[in-house]
């Protein structure tokens, strides 16, 4: 199992002299490690494109495609970070690191990039740094957690005039669920993965993006015959139910809606205000003008992220308590935190995200099935038209006459074992 926290940096790091560097300073050294990151990821895309055009000609006169090693000697991953063996002042694990993921994705989305299905992978600005789990040293003194990041090689190190090879950060631990994360990390408990060092436009400042895994304790015994459906819906942010039992588990939308008024109209009324604010606030441009509304924004993410947690943990804890071995789910495969969302400001797929990897840690097997008819469906007697959702909350049979909510009559069809292969036959798709 692995997991991700993020932690706030405040640089920590000294001169050959002993003296503290400026932070100002280190944040420039780390925007060129990052453009440098930037340009080897768009070298490496142009190397992965040149192999696939030169194995694509290989296979026309010769009928069938080269062996990677014999025509480079390496993988092609190894190929394209030999390329990258000097020129940058990137620490060598981390380079690897980064070449070693660029052409992963490279691999992976090669179908979709020749079939027209999206573009070819191009990096922008702000990219992360990435940090081989070597270059990741964890420290505790004097009450406060440090971490040591190897981000530089020797000709880097010799270039900036540092007193280590590492550069060191205090972390910033604001509850009690952090420490106890950094000090399992410390005794060896959870191990340091491949992590990631991010800048925070909105906040200015470096976040590690610190990943640790462990292995999941899996205490619970359950029936992997008893399916947990769960829909996703507008009326309950979340309606599970076995299917044929009338109990179920249902999240209520007030508490996200109510929030979200309230936060609204906060955001209304300082944008008004930014036409008054004071001279602190005048002649800063627009971002200045509406700090206070990016503030709110914030409280807005950290809300949602609690509140998300919240609820998939009450989730998967009424999945163990009903002894379901399985969770099954609509596929929201191609839905992000900005295309599809429900009350507005919230989303379906980070909150699909915290419930997937919950189960997982509990020993419960996560389905995702195709979220087609499920809400048109009737699960009483199976039949399937778009008349059955008088209204949006309301679900009533045209031809058996069940009634029932709109968002529970969906989670029983999406709790039904090979439920797509059922409505295809039904339907005659």
């Amino acid at each position: 199992m692995t997991k991700v926290i993020k932690l706030a940096l405040i640089c920590q790091q000294s001169d050959s002299n002993g003296m503290p560097v400026d932070y100002k300073e280190v944040n420039k050294i780390l925007w060129e490690l990052q453009r440098q990151t930037r340009e080897i990821k768009n070298k490496s895309i142009q190397y992965c494109w040149e192999y696939h055009n030169f194995s694509s000609d290989y296979y026309k006169r010769n009928g069938e495609y080269p062996k990677e090693k014999d025509v480079l000697l390496f993988t092609l991953g190894g190929y394209v970070n030999d390329k990258f063996k000097t020129g940058n002042d990137l620490y060598s694990a981390n380079c690897s690191t980064t070449v070693r993921g660029v052409c992963g994705e490279f691999k992976n989305s090669k179908k979709d990039f020749i079939s027209g299905k999206r573009s070819i992978i191009s990096y922008k600005e702000n990219q992360p740094l990435d940090l081989h789990n070597k270059s990741i040293r964890l420290e505790y003194s004097d009450h406060e957690f440090y971490v040591y990041l190897k981000l530089l090689n020797r000709q880097g190190f010799k270039k900036f005039n540092f007193a280590d090879t590492q550069i060191m950060f205090k972390i910033l631990v604001r509850d009690n669920s952090t420490k106890t994360i950094l000090e399992r990390c410390l005794d060896e408990v959870y191990s340091v993965s491949a992590s990631k060092l991010i800048y925070d436009k909105k906040k200015k400042c470096w976040v590690l993006n610190l990943s640790y895994s462990f292995s999941g304790e899996i205490t619970h015994n359950l029936d992997e015959n008893r399916i947990l459906g769960v829909d996703l819906g507008i009326h309950y942010p979340i309606c599970a139910s076995v299917y044929g039992e009338w109990k179920r588990f249902t999240i209520d939308g007030g508490e996200i809606e109510e929030y979200r008024r309230r936060v609204e109209a906060r955001k209304k009324t300082l944008l008004k205000q930014g036409k008054n604010c004071g001279d602190g606030r005048i002649g800063h441009g627009v971002k200045t003008r509406n700090k206070p509304v990016y503030s709110i924004e914030d409280r807005i993410s950290r809300f949602r992220d609690t509140a998300n947690h919240k609820y998939s943990r009450a989730l998967i804890n009424y999945a163990i308590k009903n002894n379901c071995g399985v969770i099954q789910m609509e596929n929201l495969e191609g839905v992000t935190a900005h295309s599809d969302k429900f009350l507005k400001n919230w989303s379906y797929y980070d909150l699909q995200t915290k419930i997937e990897y919950k189960a997982k840690e509990a020993g419960i097997k996560v389905v995702y099935i195709n979220p087609r008819y499920t809400s048109q469906r009737c699960s009483k007697c199976g039949y399937t038209d778009t008349d059955n959702r008088p209204e949006q909350a309301k679900f009533i049979c045209k031809k058996c006459g069940f009634s029932e909510n709109a968002d529970f009559n969906a989670s029983q069809n999406i709790g039904i074992k090979n439920i797509e292969q059922i409505i295809k036959e039904e339907i005659q798709i």
